[in-house]
This record gives C-alpha cells, sequence and structure tokens, in this order.
C-alpha cells in the first residue's frame, strides 16, 4: 500500500517537472538537466513545506527578472520583478505584464 505522503510526494514532484517542461521553451537554462533537476527539486521541496519567501531564478542571476513565485492554492506563479528603469517605459510594463500572465497560465494549466 501506498502511504498518502509517498503519494503526495509524488504529485508534487509530477507538478514540478510539468512546470519546469512548460517553462523550459521561454528559458534556456531550463533545458540544461542539472538546471532542470535542481529547480524541480525546489518546487518539490516547496510545495512540500510551503514558505512565503521561496522563490526560483528564471533568467540570468545577473538580471533576476524573472522567477517562481508562491501562489495561492499550493501552486506556484511566474513573476516579472525587473527592476524599474530610471525613465519608466510603459510599453515594457504591458510586455513583461502580459507575459508573465500567460507564463503563469501556461504553469497553470500543465501543472494541474
Amino acid at each position: 500500500m501506498i502511504r498518502r505522503s509517498d503519494r503526495r510526494t509524488a504529485d508534487h514532484a509530477r507538478y514540478a517537472r510539468q512546470v519546469v517542461q512548460a517553462l523550459a521553451p521561454h528559458f534556456g537554462d531550463l533545458a540544461d538537466p542539472t538546471t532542470a533537476a535542481t529547480v524541480e527539486r525546489s518546487i518539490t521541496a516547496y510545495l512540500a513545506a510551503p514558505f512565503d519567501g521561496w522563490e526560483v531564478i528564471l533568467d540570468s542571476p545577473a538580471l533576476a527578472n524573472w522567477r517562481l513565485k508562491p501562489d495561492t492554492g499550493g501552486r506556484i506563479r511566474v513573476a516579472c520583478t525587473r527592476m524599474p528603469p530610471r525613465t519608466p517605459d510603459a510599453v515594457q510594463e504591458q510586455r513583461d505584464l502580459e507575459r508573465e500572465r500567460a507564463l503563469t497560465a501556461l504553469v497553470q494549466e500543465h501543472g494541474s
């Protein structure tokens, strides 16, 4: 008989794998098996013991514009945390918001 905690861990790992697979075409570093496995382990650990400060950087650590962050219902979301430029760029902000929403929808769709 499979214990409930083992099943929950397997569900978390499957969700993490689906999230990484959904985001890999959008964030090139996730195509690297080592990076993908590290992100999957982080997602799985977060889901087992959620906390507000958890995040995973999806783009270059030097930029850190795109991240995975906690969402409601034991799920995660994609967030753009781009530092505001000295001169506000409404077009860039709108593109970021649209991409953030699209990627979060993609993650939630594939993680269901």
